[in-house]
């Protein structure tokens, strides 16, 4: 085994390590519990990875992860699943081919997934069994834990920013 291949294989166990310590906080009763709102960390834990280190292991990590938060979802087995595996390949391919890798832009990317993901678990959980007054609710409940989620893409970004530099060979550092 190469040294390289060494690298990389202990790399990637650090990231599984670190995305799954954050699935494990997220699914704790009362860990983050903020006003009884709890952030998703795992989409902004996963689209991180998926700008550091391109949109293959970014839709792995993420269709993997997803698997996980399905199962303590309210949602269809495969929701998550699914919709990280697309989040996290579109932010590897807008980080490669259009973006360039800056904070702002890799906190607008998770921002945006939590808020397409929590919209559209919204939509296919209440709006179309036909509740009511489901404006408040999303106000109280849903907004803040877009924005709760989106304030932590900002140290899971500086994380793996910092990982990313320390595992890269010296030859290939940018």
């Amino acid at each position: 085994m190469t040294k390289y291949l060494r690298r990389k294989i202990l790399k990637f166990f650090v990231y599984s390590i670190i995305i799954f310590a954050a699935y494990i906080i997220q699914t704790t009763p009362g860990l983050l519990d903020f006003y009884g709102i709890n952030p998703l960390l795992v989409l902004p834990a996963c689209i991180c990875l998926a700008v550091y280190e391109g949109e293959f292991a970014g839709g792995l990590f993420g269709f993997f992860f997803g698997l996980f938060c399905d199962s303590n979802t309210e949602t269809v087995f495969g929701f998550n699943a699914l919709l990280f595996l697309v989040f996290c390949v579109f932010a590897g391919l807008v980080t490669i081919y259009v973006f360039r890798r800056s904070t702002m832009n890799i906190m607008l990317l998770c921002l945006g997934a939590v808020f397409l993901r929590s919209a559209m678990e919204f939509c296919f959980n209440f709006i179309l069994f036909g509740y009511e007054n489901l404006e408040p609710f999303f106000y109280t409940e849903i907004g803040p834990q877009i924005v709760f989620s989106a304030i932590f893409s900002l140290p899971f970004c500086l994380l793996f920013r910092w990982l990313h530099k320390k595992f890269e060979p010296e030859t290939t550092k940018e």
